[in-house]
């Protein structure tokens, strides 16, 4: 037999054995659904979903890196829901979200917030005056706040400075700029030209709010109303609020006394007493949501890999990775 006989044999045999093998094993059925190494299961959505849920921006490595996505709460399963829209910060709550953008398609480099709706429809575009670093959008849905950085490119810079604005849901109309508030200090009006406020936490009500205020290199953690267009300093030495969705506890950053990092903390509002949280790693650099009453969530990096963690307020328990290729998450009960 010639080798050139053998070879188309050897051919006919191999094709063989692939048509067999297609023959054998089932189609897979197209359900907008993939694989995915760092997320598992993929399936694309356009609505968010029924019940509990927790949304957040994907990390995964890939073609839905920096999609919104959404888990299922509790998280019995690794199906993770891929919307359509891509952002930098995602916060989301009662049917309104806040998607933060910076296009750097052309020169100059534009920033913009979408705000969409419960089907990821874009409903309102608000131009940013600068590279986007914090959003929240009320419980009740129909108010969300946006921060960014004005100068510098983080709060290690000593020059930073930052724009903290309201805009109402439903319309995307800007309705206040946190500088332009009244604050008070031990009972009498407190303001200084470097006022910079970021890090709002709403109550339930989308008026009453929490926030971080930095002034002659001091950092005031305010409690103020957005409709009387006032605030007052509550106590020093805190970043990025959380209230919790009882409204009893605020967790937050403090600066580390020693080195460079922040540890969280919990604030009992009606006794005043502060505790230290078990955080484990100084760099979470992020404004903590609630998972609920006793846990809270945010994105940090560890061996284990970065993600979304959750941490028990109870300043024992140590974190636990929840979501891993995961950031910016928000937690809909």
């Amino acid at each position: 037999m010639t080798a050139g006989r053998t070879f188309a044999l050897a051919c006919v045999a191999a094709l063989i054995a692939i048509l067999s093998y297609v023959a054998f094993v089932p189609s897979r059925p197209n359900t907008g659904s993939e694989l995915t190494p760092a997320a598992g299961v993929v399936e694309l959505v356009t609505t968010v979903p029924s019940g509990p849920f927790i949304l957040f921006r994907d990390g995964s490595p890939g073609t839905f890196f920096g999609r919104i996505a959404m888990s299922r709460l509790p998280l019995t399963d690794s199906v993770r829901l891929i919307a359509p829209l891509s952002c930098e910060r995602v916060h989301y709550a009662a049917g309104w979200g806040v998607c933060l953008i910076t296009d750097e398609s052309r020169l100059p480099v534009r920033h913009r917030a979408d705000v969409f709706d419960a089907s990821f429809e874009r409903r309102h575009t608000i131009p940013l005056t600068g590279p986007p670093i914090r959003a929240r959008v009320a419980p009740d849905g129909r108010r969300a706040v946006l921060t960014v950085f004005e100068t510098g490119h983080s709060y290690a810079d000593a020059a930073f400075s930052t724009r903290t604005i309201v805009i109402e849901t439903a319309s995307g109309r800007r309705i206040a700029d946190l500088e332009a508030f009244g604050v008070e200090k031990d009972g009498r009006p407190f303001k200084a030209a470097d006022f910079n406020f970021w890090g709002l936490t709403f109550a339930r009500d989308g008026d009453q709010f929490f926030a971080t205020l930095k002034t002659g290199g001091h950092r005031y953690l305010v409690k103020g109303s957005i409709d009387a267009r006032q605030a007052s300093v509550v106590r020093e030495g805190v970043e990025c609020p959380s209230l919790s969705p009882d409204g009893r506890t605020l967790v937050y950053k403090k600066p580390l006394e020693d080195g460079i990092g922040w540890r969280l903390h919990a604030l009992d509002l009606a006794a005043g007493a502060e505790h230290a949280l078990n955080q484990v790693r100084p760099s979470v650099d992020d404004q903590v949501d609630w998972y609920d009453d006793s846990h809270v969530v945010y994105h940090d990096s560890a061996s284990e890999g970065t993600g979304v963690w959750i941490l028990s307020v109870d300043g024992v328990s140590e974190p636990r990775l929840l979501l891993p290729q995961a950031y910016s998450p928000a937690v809909q009960r």
